[in-house]
């Protein structure tokens, strides 16, 4: 494993990490090379609860009673097996 070393580290940044680290009780080292494992992607977020769906919200819809009762007869057939596709 190599040593890295950070010089002028921003006052801001350090004291966020060092937040951190006594938040989750965790040593400073330990804190940052999760840091920087996750944001390099070797390793996703740990404790990423965040909730997705609004990054497809422009993806989705909201059906009336109409949409639900016009798809569900354009695929009515989609549910009725023929007996014959299973026979050999």
């Amino acid at each position: 494993m190599s040593t890295l070393t950070i010089h002028a580290l921003e006052p801001e940044v350090e004291r966020r990490i060092r937040a951190k680290a006594t938040r989750e009780g965790r040593s400073l080292n330990r804190t940052l090379k999760e840091l920087l494992a996750e944001s390099v992607g070797v390793r996703p977020a740990c404790g990423d609860n965040t909730d997705h769906r609004a990054d497809f919200a422009e993806f989705q819809g909201v059906w009336n009673a109409q949409d639900v009762q016009e798809f569900e007869e354009a695929t009515a057939d989609l549910s009725k097996v023929d007996q014959a596709d299973w026979e050999k």
